[in-house]
């Protein structure tokens, strides 16, 4: 079923409206204009991209790119002073790559604005990552697990020893999946807690969190050999990026701990032979590994403008491949003032939950090839990451169009 033809979005904030029609603006103003906003819509990101005549300000929000305006390039001097000068850079240099920090206080709740600045062809790119504890750490419950993959989720946690994956993209929520998951472990701090990330995200309560620092030669990999000497009962890897790091991982979920990490593959199948092209030798995965998950982080659509549609063929065929029947029903939206135009609010996790027992072993013993075990998982009845996000289009969670958005596997 073909998706939606891309096109150039925009998103109408008329509190900013003034500011982008003007000329020389000032920029405190605007600044806190901007993040006041960005805040309410649930943006994720602030984009300053300097073109040749003007500066264009886009924001991602809910996974999406939206143009919001533009400014003068006069005016972006300006701004993107204000922007160094809150984050603690240097505001004369315009030359190296700069990263800093902005705590912003919004009515009581604390919102941290990561802030990279890089050098284009045009000038100055900068770019705010707005992260907001309630949208980084959240019960785990309402992550969007179904019954079952929730279920079978909970039994890998409940081993406390071992090697966990959260596998996916990037910005595909991993790192909202395992703050989520040690915030519940740590209830009633009974464990040492133990994390190596880059950067850290959130600062957790009763976690000992530690920063990857390359320039010190402090990687995940020197990290996680300081952490196995503190006596951890839980330790987060913030990602395996490399073999060495993957060794210690598999062979720590073998001597007690229970090890969380994440990795980039396409599904979890994906993620358990990306491990083995790593040469981790079969035997230590069988012993350690307990399970992987795989994951994407679709749109809700809006409760307020949803309404039903006539199933397609190309959805009856859709479902009947991933699912094994048609839909009983499918959902749009329309848009409305609840969500802004822009028909969905808010977003939610679809998962799939490889876990690993005697027959993945013995299959992996006996050499499976990777499209091999998908195709016998699938016939099996697993739940892939597509199947699960069908079954939330036809529950009017999504919609069809949404799912595939994300470049699921359709075959």
């Amino acid at each position: 079923m073909p998706t939606p033809a891309a096109r150039i979005q925009t998103l109408n904030i008329p509190d900013l409206t003034p500011f982008f029609s003007s000329g020389i603006i000032d920029p405190i103003k605007f600044l806190n204009t901007l993040f006041d906003e960005a805040v309410k819509v649930r943006a994720s990101d602030i984009f300053f991209e300097p073109t040749k005549n003007s500066l264009l300000v886009r924001a991602k929000v809910d996974g999406v790119l939206y143009e919001i305006g533009s400014l003068t390039l006069d005016s972006y001097q300006q701004v993107a002073s204000r922007i160094k000068v809150m984050a603690e850079l240097d505001p004369s240099e315009k030359r190296k790559v700069q990263e800093g920090k902005i705590n912003l206080d919004k009515d009581g709740v604390i919102v941290n604005l990561r802030v990279e600045v890089a050098n284009t062809i045009n000038g100055e790119l900068i770019v705010i990552r707005i992260h907001e504890k309630k949208t980084i750490v959240m019960p785990l419950e309402e992550l969007g697990f179904s019954q079952v993959a929730y279920k079978n989720y909970l039994n890998m946690l409940s081993q406390r020893s071992g090697l966990i994956l959260v596998v996916g993209p990037t910005g595909c929520g991993k790192t909202t999946t395992l703050y989520s998951t040690i915030s519940k472990l740590n209830e009633g701090s009974v464990f040492n807690i133990m994390t190596i990330e880059d950067p850290v995200e959130f600062a957790l309560d009763g976690v000992n969190q530690m920063q990857v620092q390359k320039e010190t030669g402090f990687t995940f990999a020197q990290g996680l050999k300081t952490l196995l000497r503190l006596s951890p009962d839980v330790v987060l890897v913030g990602e395996i990026r490399d073999k060495e790091t993957a060794d210690i991982a598999v062979e720590s979920g073998l001597t007690g701990q229970l090890v969380l990490s994440t990795l980039h593959a396409e599904d979890s199948v994906g993620a358990l032979f990306r491990l083995l092209d790593l040469d981790i030798e079969t035997y230590l995965l069988n012993s350690s590994l307990m399970g992987i998950v795989a994951q994407r982080l679709i749109r809700k659509i809006c409760t307020s403008c949803k309404e039903s549609v006539t199933i397609g063929k190309d959805e009856a065929d859709l479902f009947q491949k991933a699912v094994g029947r048609p839909p009983r029903q499918l959902f749009t939206s329309k848009g409305c003032e609840y969500c802004a135009s822009l028909g969905f609010k808010g977003r939610m996790g679809i998962y799939e939950v490889l876990v690993i027992n005697s027959k993945i072993r013995e299959l992996l013993r006996n050499q499976v090839t990777e499209t091999d075990l998908r195709e016998k998982l699938i016939r099996e009845g697993y739940d892939t990451l597509l199947r699960d996000g069908l079954l939330k289009a036809e529950a009017g969670l999504t919609t069809v169009d949404e799912v595939l958005r994300n470049s699921l596997r359709i075959s």
